[in-house]
């Protein structure tokens, strides 16, 4: 006789993939973060590098298309796209280290597609090879160090062809040959990064595993490390107020801000304090009786032993005889199968 509840129970996986199909599509929210951080990262290297808007804008949009383009063709996850954007920014770095040494005066078209080279290269080379970047992305394991060589072929490759640059001559050309001259060497380094598209995704891939596995042992350090915090800060304020009493209590100076006897406020003290426990040293404020002096000695011991118990303590902290709750860990494999005669191992 036929069940009514076996029949509903059939009937109810077709209704739940019926809802799953008419889901609205939501915005991936790694994505967009990744995507927000290209922007503001890139961009600041462009504003901070002082090129005009067209270079600057010109920078910004193709490290982002490239990076849209590759994420949403390969999605590894927040950490490989903080990867991706942070690989960029340096490309950008590097590009413009490279474009101001020696072709300052290019102009701004073929210098704008002098950037795009590599990145264009590299998106056609992840394209013709697809299928092996998407198994190295969602493999999410780290590679043994033999891969290193590989990094060394390609990166050091490229690191060759700018150098070469430098050792040219220096070219008094027109803007339009400059520029032109700068497109035949991104024309080189983007053959090379092609070529190599499957061990620049291995890097990347590596370099987020890595970052992912730090990030999720922050947990376990921001107890110490607020701890370490309180106790370093306790110690700046006490020497400020220190070095602020011994101040005003002396008939003198007991101070030289920029070499003229000066009396200090508390904010000098605190910004004292701070240098000296840093061991920065800038010169700025100077001790000049002997009472502060030996405040000063003092004040970078106790900073010297604080920052040893500090890293001690956070080192622990982050070890594996930590009790602090960390990521779980599968369990061994039980070994209770039995074998062919029946018997239990």
């Amino acid at each position: 006789m036929p069940d009514g509840r076996s029949h509903q129970a059939r009937l109810a996986p077709r209704q739940r993939g019926g809802r799953s199909r008419h889901k609205e599509p939501r915005l991936d929210e790694h994505w967009l973060r990744s995507l927000l951080f290209t922007v503001g990262l890139v961009g600041l290297v462009a504003v901070a590098a002082g090129a005009d808007w067209s270079v600057a804008i010109g920078a910004v949009a193709t490290c982002c298309v490239g990076f849209g383009f590759f994420y949403l063709l390969f999605p590894g996850g927040a950490h490989f796209g903080m990867t991706v954007a942070n690989f960029l920014a340096i490309y950008a770095c590097q590009f413009e280290f490279f474009r101001s040494a020696n072709f300052a005066t290019a102009s701004r078209g073929l210098t704008l597609i002098g950037l795009a080279l590599p990145v264009v290269a590299f998106l056609v080379g992840c394209l013709l090879r697809r299928r092996q970047v998407f198994g190295i992305i969602h493999a999410r394991r780290l590679r043994e160090l033999e891969h290193l060589p590989r990094l060394s072929r390609w990166f050091g490759g490229t690191l060759l062809v700018g150098a070469s640059s430098f050792l040219l001559p220096r070219m008094s050309l027109d803007p339009i040959s400059l520029g032109l001259t700068l497109i035949g060497y991104m024309a080189v380094i983007a053959i090379f990064v092609m070529l190599s598209v499957r061990d620049v995704v291995l890097v990347m891939m590596d370099v987020a595993m890595v970052f992912e596995s730090v990030t999720a042992r922050l947990d376990r350090l921001i107890m110490p490390m607020m701890a370490f915090l309180t106790f370093y800060a306790l110690i700046l304020v006490v020497f400020a107020c220190l070095y602020r009493i011994a101040d005003l209590t002396s008939p003198e100076a007991q101070f030289a801000i920029h070499g003229t006897p000066t009396r200090i406020s508390f904010v000098d003290a605190l910004y004292y304090s701070v240098v000296t426990m840093a061991t920065v040293g800038y010169g700025d404020i100077a001790p000049t009786a002997m009472l502060v002096r030996a405040l000063s000695g003092a004040e970078v011991v106790c900073g010297l032993l604080m920052l040893l118990f500090g890293f001690s303590e956070i080192m622990r902290s982050a070890g594996p005889d930590s009790r602090m709750p960390g990521p779980a860990r599968e369990p061994p494999p039980r070994l209770d199968r039995h074998d062919p005669s029946g018997n239990s191992a």
